[in-house]
């Protein structure tokens, strides 16, 4: 995940995050037109939600961070945009799987190639490996692995 992505970026984010008692959900750098942003997505642990106040504050404590480091981990100018993943937030890291699972919660999966004629599927994850996931739908229950998925989200549902 970000650990490969940006050490020293991270160097100063994690304290921040740990200190706070938050949870890094992700960390992209993403150029887009002329304009890079920094991205960071954060939340509670155990399934809570953080709030806005509490991304606040975060923010308010990494600028300060990012203003006093005698090297600029992010090179040139940029954007920072700091926010919580969502309630529909994206699956990408094993973990973030993990998670999804020790929650209970449905999730939707996109694949590359359709599987059993449909190129979507949504249900709760029944069982989880190094190399991908054992899927409960509705309707039937499958095996796919990490390969196969172009995109993965927790369903919200109301």
């Amino acid at each position: 995940m970000a650990q490969a992505k940006n050490q020293a970026l991270l160097d100063i984010l994690n304290p921040i995050i740990a200190a706070q008692g938050l949870l890094l959900w992700d960390l992209k750098i993403k150029q887009v037109g002329g304009q890079k942003t920094v991205e960071v997505l954060v939340d509670l642990p155990d399934h809570q939600n953080i709030s806005m106040a509490q991304i606040t504050d975060f923010t308010r404590l990494v600028n300060e961070a990012l203003d006093e480091a005698p090297v600029d981990p992010v090179p040139g100018e940029y954007m920072l945009d700091i926010a919580s993943p969502g309630m529909d937030r994206s699956l990408v890291e094993p973990w973030h799987y993990a998670w999804a699972q020790e929650g209970n919660l449905a999730i939707t999966i996109a694949f590359f190639a359709a599987k059993d004629g449909q190129k979507q599927w949504t249900g709760e994850i029944a069982e989880l490996t190094d190399n991908g996931l054992t899927l409960e739908s509705e309707q039937q229950k499958f095996d796919v692995t990490f390969d196969e998925i172009a995109k993965a989200i927790v369903a919200v549902q109301f």
